[in-house]
């Protein structure tokens, strides 16, 4: 189970400190508990959204929201909101009436980021404060990570490893400094774009700064955490994390959670989040990921085709119910779930089902000629754990090629054979997968489209 964070998936940078603002202590933080009023408080979100937020006011849907229904049937009388239709929009369009765009753009109260995959980005507007503490929130789902950043072990002191978000290096200039890298309590241990280009002394670096930083939470893209977890298995060394490991922004495959689980044998919390709508789902002490109650409402749409390899297949719609700057209503994420299957009728804190899996991207789905789709988290059980690394690249209908690193190409194109049936298999050998320019690793990439309504439930037009 990631996460696509999926996704596409994936944490936002944290607000920078300034004037002493950093030293403070973490906000609290309210522990989940079950949201009895989920579903009405979803419809006032809707109906404010629709009514104040120009974007949604010239589209004249107030009246559907009005109208004295279910939620579902409301929202399924509402558009799909997706990054096609977000991209050209001018970040005024998003603030609600009586908010300065302008002043708020400008003091910084409220920034502009990029989100989605490397094909499909999108400027959203971000309010980190929220963000933090929604963060926060959600991840006290999980026993270990209240107690942890409820201070049972100390002080929440927190560390992050993905794409550098604070102060960059390069092999020729060296890195920055640890108190470069400090804000507040989080550090920020990694400075540099691509983890197939840290150097030894860089990677031994990093697991000194864990101890030296007294870490108890550990956030990071299961890609970055792999290399450095094999560089401690190589030392002899282990991950000196003592709340616990989230992995998030992408999922972890097999062989990353076997390299990981030798180097750090506690609390590993799989975690589904983007930058448009914050923290979705939060993996509990049951294995099942649950949704995280007050932020959002989610929408499971379930596939109408062959899902080879994954059950109860959906693809994630999500409404904001806490931004206030840009209010997301049935915004099209893009990432791809199984459902659990003893949740249908609602999860632990809201009526939105509970995941067995985050099954990636439905950009990085492979689509077999009979119209069936294949998840990268499909592939990734098929394979195993065996490959260090693979990437498997659609760039046709009938065909896929992988590169394999690590492992055997045969064993590779014998183990995807069943679920890319149909389709003609090219495996070989390479040294690395590279990372998309936004600095992610994509074990599954398909170049062409594919169309929401023909195969997922209510998607038509989409």
């Amino acid at each position: 189970m990631p996460s696509t964070p999926s996704s596409s998936s994936g944490l936002a940078p944290a607000p920078r400190a300034s004037s002493g603002e950093g030293a403070a202590p973490p906000p609290s933080f309210e522990a989940p508990s079950p949201d009895p009023d989920h579903e009405a408080r979803t419809l006032a979100a809707v109906r404010a959204a629709l009514a104040k937020v120009p974007f949604y006011a010239k589209q004249d849907l107030g009246g559907v929201a009005a109208e004295e229904r279910p939620l579902d049937e409301v929202l399924r009388r509402l558009p799909l909101l997706t990054r096609e239709r977000v991209r050209p929009t001018l970040p005024k369009a998003w603030f609600p009436d009586g908010r300065d765009a302008k002043a708020e753009l400008a003091s910084g109260a409220v920034t502009v980021v990029e989100a989605g995959a490397a094909d499909s980005r999108v400027r959203v507007l971000f309010d980190a404060r929220w963000w933090r503490a929604q963060e926060r929130r959600a991840l006290s789902i999980h026993p270990r990570a209240a107690a942890t950043i409820g201070g049972e072990i100390g002080r929440l002191r927190d560390a992050v490893l993905w794409v550098p978000e604070r102060g960059t290096g390069s092999c020729g200039s060296g890195d920055p400094t640890y108190e470069d890298r400090l804000e507040g309590a989080r550090l920020h241990l990694n400075s540099r774009q691509d983890p197939t280009f840290w150097t030894e002394p860089v990677m031994t670096r990093m697991l000194d700064e864990l101890s030296i930083h007294e870490t108890t939470a550990l956030l990071a893209d299961p890609f970055y955490l792999d290399v450095l977890a094999r560089h401690a298995a190589v030392l002899g060394r282990r991950l000196d994390v003592r709340g616990f490991v989230a992995t998030m922004r992408a999922r972890a495959t097999r062989a990353q959670r076997a390299a990981l689980s030798r180097v750090y044998p506690g609390a590993v919390i799989d975690v589904l989040a983007a930058r448009e709508v914050g923290t979705l789902f939060v993996e509990g002490e049951d294995r099942k990921m649950h949704h995280a109650p007050l932020s959002t409402h989610v929408e499971l749409l379930r596939a109408k085709v062959e899902t080879p390899g994954a059950t109860d297949l959906a693809l994630v719609v999500v409404t904001t119910l806490e931004r206030e700057v840009q209010p997301l209503v049935r915004y099209v994420l893009g990432d791809l779930v199984q459902i659990a299957p003893a949740d249908e009728r609602g999860g632990r804190f809201t009526c939105v089902p509970a995941i067995a899996s985050v099954e990636g991207p439905i950009d990085d789905a492979i689509v077999r000629p009979d119209g069936a789709i294949v998840t990268a988290g499909a592939i990734d059980r098929a394979i195993g754990a065996e490959p260090r690394a693979y990437q498997v690249l659609q760039s046709e209908p009938g065909a896929v090629e992988v590169e394999v690193v690590g492992g055997s190409p045969a064993h590779v194109e014998q183990a995807l054979a069943p679920l890319l049936a149909g389709m003609k298999i090219t495996t070989r050998s390479t040294t690395a997968v590279g990372v998309e320019p936004n600095g992610k690793y994509r074990t599954t990439r398909r170049r062409s489209p594919l169309g929401l309504s023909a195969a997922f439930e209510g998607c038509d037009g989409v």
